[in-house]
């Protein structure tokens, strides 16, 4: 029953791993003023059950990165998959909103191992432009689950409430837990160098992958990009519906709608990728686009001038820009460090959850329940840092230090 790596089954088994975290966060986001309500907290308050699960999803992989060097990468997914199905069940049953932060923290553990390994895994089996191809039809495949993940959230809510949400998790860790453990063979190298296990010999590995300046410059230019997609999706729900009034179906329908951008570049970008398209050329293009795109969308917002019809067409294109940055980026920053690809893996995991979930926590606490400025506002800081990155420390970079291994 063993799945080929070089399969389109293979793809899809990695994709299913990494779509855990968005279907955590997406499916959850129709139910933010349900679980206020019946918790008896505000909107905004629920809100942060999607920044916690991000500071649990960023924590776990400086963990796993080196347990998976060390005992490979198989038995990281099937232990992340476990906590995390277990912990969605506990979330289904959570009697306040702390209990239900402690549980989504701990979902946020599970779901790290399977997201940080998928990288992992296509960076031991694939090499360059191939790898770059197969992490774009990897990222094209997982939109797939916060484009129905909301609408498929609010059906469940409308006809068996909140909680069921989280059990629907449950059936999804379970259903990828078992995939795993029939279908996936190790991919760790032979030569894989393992960190020792005491702290300091961990925290010089991790040093060591810190300071190589392509690693670090490529993870936060994709960690900046994410930040400005997070600081969107946390405050979604109080921007469409609150503010704009829609539905909570009508608001599940517009994010299938600009998750569908980031799906339309992934295909783009692997197929480029595929072609030898520079990386350096993608990368510059998504990051123009992503930037213009979110200092239009503040410009709005800070105006008061935000509608679905000036909202909605340019989150699609500022989506679309993410897919072409992130499997780029991310590929240049364990690319450099093939001895070290778990280590490496889990600090481009962890620095981009640690910049969503911070992201995430100031649109929460500068909303002021009238205006899209504080989303929009953190939107368009983000995407500009990003790119202020990439053009005055990534592509200063000689070539030396581009092909350093």
């Amino acid at each position: 029953m063993r799945i080929r790596p070089d399969s389109a089954a293979f793809v899809f088994l990695l994709a299913s791993l990494s779509a855990l975290p968005a279907l955590s966060t997406d499916m959850a986001l129709p139910a933010l003023a349900a679980i206020g309500s019946d918790l008896n907290v505000s909107p905004s308050a629920a809100a942060l059950t999607l920044s916690l699960f991000l500071i649990g999803f960023a924590v776990a992989p400086l963990a796993y990165g080196p347990l998976a060097d060390r005992y490979g990468r198989r038995p990281i997914v099937l232990g992340g998959g476990v906590l995390f199905t277990l912990a969605s069940a506990a979330c289904a049953v959570a009697p306040s909103l702390s209990s239900l932060l402690l549980f989504r923290i701990l979902q946020g553990v599970g779901a790290g191992a399977g997201s940080v390994m998928s990288l992992t895994i296509v960076r031991d089996l694939f090499q360059g432009s191939v790898a770059r191809a197969r992490l774009s039809y990897v990222a094209s495949m997982r939109i797939v689950a916060p484009m129905i993940a909301p609408t498929l959230g609010s059906w469940v809510m409308y006809f068996v409430g909140w909680r069921s949400i989280y059990a629907v998790m449950a059936l999804a860790g379970t259903a990828t837990t078992l995939a795993v453990y029939f279908g996936m063979d190790e991919s760790r190298p032979a030569g894989t160098v393992a960190a020792r296990g005491s702290v300091a010999s961990l925290l010089r590995t991790y040093l060591k992958v810190l300071r190589n300046p392509v690693c670090l410059g490529n993870t936060l230019v994709n960690a900046l990009t994410f930040g400005c997609q997070f600081a969107y999706i946390s405050g979604s729900p109080l921007l469409m519906m609150q503010l704009l009034g829609m539905s909570p179906q009508a608001f599940g329908g517009v994010f299938a709608t600009t998750a569908f951008g980031i799906m339309a570049a992934s295909l783009i970008n692997g197929r480029l990728n595929a072609l030898g398209v520079s990386p350096h050329k993608l990368l510059t293009i998504g990051l123009a686009l992503s930037s213009t795109t979110s200092v239009l969308v503040a410009i709005l917002g800070f105006t008061d001038n935000l509608s679905a019809w000036t909202l909605v067409p340019l989150l699609v294109v500022n989506t679309f820009s993410f897919g072409m940055i992130a499997p780029n980026a991310t590929h240049a920053a364990v690319e450099p460090l093939p001895q070290m690809a778990g280590v490496a893996s889990a600090v481009v995991s962890c620095v981009m959850m640690a910049v969503g979930a911070l992201a995430g926590i100031v649109v929460t606490l500068l909303y002021d329940g009238h205006s899209a400025r504080a989303i929009t506002g953190v939107m368009a800081f983000c995407t500009l840092a990003a790119l202020s990155v990439y053009l005055f420390w990534v592509r200063r970079l000689p070539v030396r230090a581009m092909r350093q291994a």
